[in-house]
Formats: structure tokens, sequence, C-alpha cells
């Protein structure tokens, strides 16, 4: 996928994402739709364009909605750590894409609940009506984002595993 390319679905993602804030939330939380773009976009790559598409999807998260800075710097390490274990996961199976989508909604949860609670709102209260709410809405709708994005820029890069099926199967030999 060209740089072009992922830089424009996350722009687009990221207009999506906050005309339809108010309008998609779920038990007062929203899906993070922006996340779940660079979770995409890292699993289908390596660990070096996972954490740069981070960081972009987060400098245009703090553009659109005025999120703290450290938003960049947790989707920046979410894409670092996403494209760092895409080899252990088997990426197109659903409940691996919720895990995933959960996992790393609730680690930005926690660590961005830290500022707001530093203004007043309770951690324990920010933890149980924010994160947990956002990563189970997050995880439930992953699998649909997912197959949109796949859809729309279906992945270019060889995978590893495919490579190494073909050379075990065909042992060299030209298929027939």
């Amino acid at each position: 996928m060209s740089w072009l390319a992922v830089v424009s679905a996350l722009t687009v993602m990221s207009i999506l994402e906050a005309a339809s804030h108010n309008y998609i939330k779920l038990l007062g939380v929203s899906p993070e739709v922006m996340l779940t773009g660079v979770l995409f976009f890292a699993l289908n790559s390596d660990r070096r364009k996972g954490a740069i598409t981070g960081l972009i999807a987060g400098l245009l998260k703090i553009t659109f909605t005025g999120m703290h800075p450290v938003i960049m710097l947790l989707y920046g390490s979410v894409g670092f750590v996403a494209g760092m274990y895409k080899e252990a996961l088997y990426r197109n199976l659903a409940s691996a894409q919720m895990i995933v989508a959960a996992i790393a909604v609730f680690f930005t949860s926690i660590v961005y609940d830290i500022f707001i609670s530093s203004k007043g709102f309770p951690y324990y209260k920010a933890v149980l009506f924010l994160s947990v709410p956002a990563a189970a809405y997050t995880a439930v709708l992953a699998p649909v984002i997912f197959r949109v994005l796949e859809s729309i820029m279906p992945p270019v890069e060889l995978d590893y595993r495919e490579i190494v099926f073909k050379k075990k199967v065909y042992d060299g030999r030209r298929p027939q």
C-alpha cells in the first residue's frame, strides 16, 4: 500500500469519526475507528510502517478532535507493537481482530485516563465507565472495519507464511 493511500484512508476515517462521534455512542462512549485503522495497517505491514501510521493517525485525531498530544504517542506505540507481532497473529481471523482491538483500545484508554483523572475525574470511574465499554464496542466493530478496509485497500505485500507454504508444497519446482 502506498503512503498516499494510507494517509488518505486515515484522513477519511478521521473525518468520519469526528463527524459521527456524537451519533454512534453506546453506553456513552464511541468506538475507536482510527485506532482500528492503525491496527489494520500495522498488521498488514511491518513495525516501522505501523508506528508511522500510528503517529499520522494520532496527529489527525489531535487535529480533528482536539485531544491531548499524548494520543499521538499512544497510537504510534500501538502501531509499532501490532506491526511487531503480526507474525504471531492470524490477522484474518475475526476473533483475533476483536481481541487485538480490545487490548489496544483498553491500553490506550487506561493511559489516556490518567490525563482525564488529573483534571478531577476519578480514575476508577474512567476505567469502568469509559475504557471497558469503549474496548468492548470497538472489539465488536473491529471485524467490520477490517473487512471494509480490506475491500477498499487490498494488501499488496506478500505474506511470509504463503512463501514458506509454496516452497514446501512445490519443493522448488514450478507448479504445473
